[in-house]
């Protein structure tokens, strides 16, 4: 049960920080409050989950992933918003679909030899 109260303290957090930003720079009263809420909300759902414990969290078996495929993926992503925010972004998308390639190349080769 940890790990899902870490998940909704997290989120807590992170729409606390928003809750903030809003109170900061907002205008409006509504988005601050209903931001509120949910902030507190996510804080008490995750401060319940650590009080009353429930059972531990089952152990995970991590599998053979790979790297590449993300890497590749995030490299197209930069690459097409460089489109709408210029070449160098493009250049940063490219670089990371080269390295990305790479990697997949380089565990298909492994796979294949061992």
């Amino acid at each position: 049960m940890r790990r899902g109260a870490l998940m909704f303290g997290a989120w807590g957090l992170w729409v606390g920080a928003w809750v903030i930003t809003l109170w900061i720079w907002g205008e409006a009263l509504v988005p601050l409050l209903t931001f509120g809420a949910a902030a507190a909300g996510a804080a008490l759902a995750a401060g319940y989950m650590v009080v009353t414990g429930g059972p531990g969290d089952p152990p995970r078996t991590l599998s053979e992933s790979s790297a590449g495929p993300p890497v590749t993926a995030a490299g197209v992503v930069l690459a097409a918003n460089g489109l709408a925010f210029g070449l160098w972004l493009v250049l940063i998308g490219a670089e990371l679909v080269a390295f990305g390639l790479g990697l997949v190349i380089a565990e298909s080769r492994r796979a294949r030899s061992g």
